[in-house]
């Protein structure tokens, strides 16, 4: 019996490994054999959604290695066209199906979309760039008859294309239905994993008019992932004819609510977590490396990329260490020598630097070819942490006292003659205490 690599990840999916034997008529060795077949392609759908594009444009930018190193086809109209030669043999056929900047063809998101569901494009990888939004007036309902406005008033926030009936393909159902086959699933970007700037909640204040949202949980700003928003829509039929299934139940994903948040728990086809690629935006070869270690992952040559995530799901081969610590100026930052103001060679914790608050590859790796990037001159914002932006806010003011009280950081604050009082330093310690997640969050 022949049994294509598509074939075999769906059999593996939905059946134990000795009902997927028995039916295929293979022994163990054959079927690892047909999971590293490079002949079959897997496949790369890219979704914009709330999004400025800027992931999209390091995406582009990436050198090492380059888009053209790794993808080796495109979809157009639904058929496949050989681009090249991999440059990376091993990797295999890797294919861009689709791109809403670099596929611009407005019916290609829902032909996408049924090739998804009907299986013809396993296994593929789901890019989600960009916030989601509540679409169906979960957290936002009218306050006149109690239904969401939005939704009833055939107006939308994020519009992914056109149906064949010419009605708009709501953003959230795109990314809801791509997931429920989805071999894998990669937010990019401080958007699409834990809110960014759309999510901000005023100075953790009040939510934004369209209630936005990350793939992931923000436990800091109190605000759901998309996984556990579209779950909560479907116990409560909001949007019968869209969010029409429990996402956790179709992927056998058991829910779990412990912290930092349901989201964070939920596991696509192919078992694996939501990996955030998180920061505004991260630099291009973050993105491909990551997508890389997916791949590989899924030939069969790799490592579970889910054995190597921090707390928040970001990879730690580039978010394992401090932003402060990948620093070259955290020489000065030990010795307590502090910029007065940019352009001086010290190190810039007195200036607003958010680095010995977030993770970050930025200053050891560059952006483009090692070139650039934010702390090479500027400050860490902490883009790449939930809580972005509004509890690094003011970016270019002092940061409290610090929130670990460790005798490095209080004699570098108070070096740098930037401690506020006992009472900033707790209030700096509360709020970032991992808080029990509100629902929609503060009104």
């Amino acid at each position: 019996m022949k049994l294509s690599r598509r074939e075999f990840l769906k059999l593996s999916g939905v059946t134990a490994l000795g009902t997927t034997l028995a039916a295929s008529g293979l022994t163990y060795e054959e079927l690892v054999s047909k999971a590293q077949d490079s002949d079959q392609p897997i496949n790369i759908i890219w979704t914009g959604n709330g999004w400025c594009g800027g992931n999209t444009i390091a995406f582009i930018d990436a050198m090492n290695p380059s888009v053209e190193d790794v993808i080796t086809g495109v979809y157009f109209d639904g058929k496949p066209i050989t681009l090249r030669q991999p440059s990376i043999q091993e990797l295999g056929n890797v294919n861009l199906v689709y791109h809403p900047i670099l596929m611009p063809q407005d019916s290609m998101a829902y032909a996408t979309m049924e090739m998804a569901l009907n299986g013809e494009l396993d296994p593929y990888v789901l890019v989600v760039e960009g916030t989601l939004f509540d679409e169906f007036g979960l957290y936002s309902r009218d306050v006149y008859n109690g239904v969401p406005y939005s939704y009833k008033k055939n107006q939308f926030w994020c519009s992914a294309g056109r149906k064949p009936d010419g009605s708009a393909l709501l953003c959230e159902e795109f990314v809801f239905n791509l997931m429920k086959n989805a071999y894998a699933v990669v937010a990019t970007g401080a958007c699409a994993t834990y809110g960014g700037i759309p999510a901000t909640t005023n100075g953790l204040g009040k939510r934004s008019p369209t209630y936005a949202m990350g793939m992931l949980d923000d436990p800091y700003r109190g605000i759901y992932g998309f996984p556990y928003y579209a779950y909560q829509v479907y116990q409560k039929d909001l949007a019968p004819d869209i969010i029409d299934e429990d996402i956790f139940s179709v992927t056998n994903s058991p829910i779990n609510t412990a912290w930092p948040g349901p989201s964070y728990h939920w596991k696509s086809k192919g078992g694996l977590p939501i990996i955030a690629i998180a920061a505004d935006p991260p630099a291009g070869d973050w993105i491909m490396r990551t997508l890389l270690s997916v791949v590989l992952y899924a030939r069969g040559l790799g490592p579970n990329p889910a054995d190597d995530l921090d707390v928040f799901n970001r990879p730690k081969f580039f978010y394992g260490n401090e932003t402060h610590q990948n620093c070259p100026r955290a020489g000065f930052f030990a010795e307590g020598q502090f910029a007065y103001k940019f352009g001086d060679p010290q190190c810039t914790y007195s200036l607003g630097c958010k680095g010995t608050e977030a993770n970050s590859p930025a200053p050891r790796l560059g952006w483009v070819g090692g070139v650039g990037g934010c702390t090479r001159g500027g400050v860490c914002i902490a883009c790449t942490a939930p809580g972005f932006p509004d509890l690094y806010e003011p970016f270019y003011a002092p940061p409290n006292a610090p929130t670990i009280p460790s005798t490095s950081l209080f004699a570098a604050a108070a070096a740098a003659g930037i401690l506020v009082g006992i009472g900033s330093y707790a209030f700096s310690r509360k709020r970032r205490s991992p808080p029990k997640i509100q629902g929609g969050g503060g009104k």
